[in-house]
């Protein structure tokens, strides 16, 4: 009896139509987070992310002080962010997991940065590429110390 498995090319585009349906069903389920952040959270930058691309790098300036923690809000449309790699002013990173998706108007849970307070230098957004691409906005807040 000859073998009537599916040719590969068409379970490749079933699985990945699987995810999409997946991950679009999921948006409705995104986690929320804690909305009142409180007066020690300032605004560390503000940019627009092209979701045709896998990452995005948002310079911070060293004037905006010393933190110990990082929000993320998506501003105008939702985004899933896989993880954050924050560059200190002393040239060391760390790579914060978020793994969730983050819906219009909402922020990601309170990050604690590692180690001691520090100046943030630059931070890369690592998050899934969209096919139909796009863009949001995501605002970065800092707790200052």
């Amino acid at each position: 009896m000859p073998d009537r498995t599916p040719q590969s090319s068409v379970g490749r585009k079933r699985l990945h139509r699987r995810s999409f349906i997946a991950l679009a069903a999921a948006f409705p389920f995104a986690a929320h987070a804690d909305q009142d952040l409180g007066e020690d959270w300032i605004v560390l930058a503000e940019s627009k992310i092209n979701l045709l691309k896998n990452f995005s790098i948002i310079p911070v300036t060293l004037n905006k002080g010393l933190f110990a923690g990082l929000v993320i809000e998506a501003v105008d449309n939702p985004i899933f962010i896989e993880s954050v790699e924050v560059t200190f002013s002393n040239g060391e990173t760390t790579e914060l997991a978020v793994r969730s998706i983050i819906s219009e108007g909402r922020r990601t849970r309170k990050m604690l940065l590692p180690g001691l307070v520090r100046g943030i230098r630059l931070i890369k957004i690592i998050y899934k590429r969209v096919p139909v691409g796009g863009t949001t906005t995501v605002r970065i807040y800092g707790r200052q110390v």
